[in-house]
């Protein structure tokens, strides 16, 4: 399945990027593209065209901002008007949280920008997310 990858004032974006692929080998999951916004607009016209074109869109960074610029706050003010179907926080035991927000067949997943705290998240139940997406699709 297709999905796009939106850095989000990511500082380590390489090895995020490298974390996300190995775990994405286990999910049958490809990168169409990579986009990268620096402010709260930026990210939410990333993330609106990334819908256009795949189901699954990946965030990352923004989780540890104590503001307007929170990515859980952007995307809580964003969906405002959207029957959205499951927001769900990942427990991440090493760092920061993650979350899933579901609308209909589209998934939306916020991720630290941390390697490890994505390769911890990602090693959970997520994946059963994707696959549900990835049901519903077809």
């Amino acid at each position: 399945m297709d999905c796009r990858l939106v850095f989000y004032a990511a500082r380590k974006t390489s090895f995020c990027e490298h974390a996300l692929r190995k775990s994405f080998s286990e999910l049958d999951l490809n990168f169409t593209e990579i986009s990268f916004a620096t402010d709260s607009v930026g990210l939410v016209n990333s993330v609106s065209e990334a819908f256009k074109q795949c189901d699954v869109v990946f965030v990352i960074g923004g989780l540890r901002f104590d503001d307007y610029r929170e990515t859980a706050k952007i995307f809580s003010s964003a969906l405002a008007d959207t029957n959205v179907d499951e927001y769900k926080k990942l427990r991440n035991e090493s760092g920061d949280n993650g979350y899933i927000i579901r609308a209909k067949n589209q998934l939306l997943i916020l991720l630290p920008d941390e390697p490890e705290q994505i390769e911890n998240i990602m090693q959970g139940p997520i994946g059963g997310y994707i696959k549900i997406t990835e049901y519903e699709r077809v």
